[in-house]
């Protein structure tokens, strides 16, 4: 039997994100303290990570919506992440297609959207797309009400071939 996972790549950056942040972090006690340690990381994923990880993936947004059955490529352009993949139709044809995910900072926390569809028989005003919006959005808040600590997102800037980040990291100990 072949089990499929689901996987939100959004969620997955931001955990990797986290983590990474978190691990640097921990890597700087110098020894037991009490109190609240605060640091600031500088994070760049290049093309040739993503390269890696998107990697034989597959993009589900939410429960019903899988705009790309597999994702061939993820591209980072100014401004924006693009996914590329394959779409199999209802008739069981299978088209290429994008859609594209611009990634910043807002008051200290990641914002996400999906900004632009390219896939034959959907648009960006598809129920699939406006509920993930919706999603990304809450999804994002709730990362940010952590009680062991807190993840604040500086500056998150996406360019030809880098996605950079400015986190700051604050520990309760």
């Amino acid at each position: 039997m072949n089990t499929q996972t689901r996987h939100n790549p959004l969620l997955i950056l931001t955990a990797m994100l986290a983590i990474l942040a978190l691990t640097s972090l921990a890597c700087s006690f110098s020894g037991p303290r009490m109190g609240s340690v605060s640091s600031v990381v500088d994070i760049t994923l290049t093309q040739e990570m993503f390269d890696q990880m998107s990697r034989n993936s597959e993009v589900h947004l939410g429960d019903h919506c899988e705009p790309l059955d597999e994702v061939t490529r993820v591209e980072l352009h100014d401004g924006f992440i693009r996914f590329l993949g394959k779409n199999i139709q209802a008739d069981g044809t299978e088209v290429a297609g994008s859609f594209d995910l611009s990634l910043g900072a807002e008051d200290d926390m990641l914002k996400a959207r999906i900004v632009a569809v390219d896939i034959p028989g959907m648009t960006l005003k598809d129920r699939c797309f406006l509920d993930t919006n919706i999603e990304l959005a809450m999804d994002l808040s709730e990362l940010a009400e952590d009680p062991q600590g807190e993840v604040l997102f500086k500056e998150v800037v996406v360019e030809e071939g880098a996605l950079k980040m400015k986190v700051q990291v604050n520990v309760e100990l």
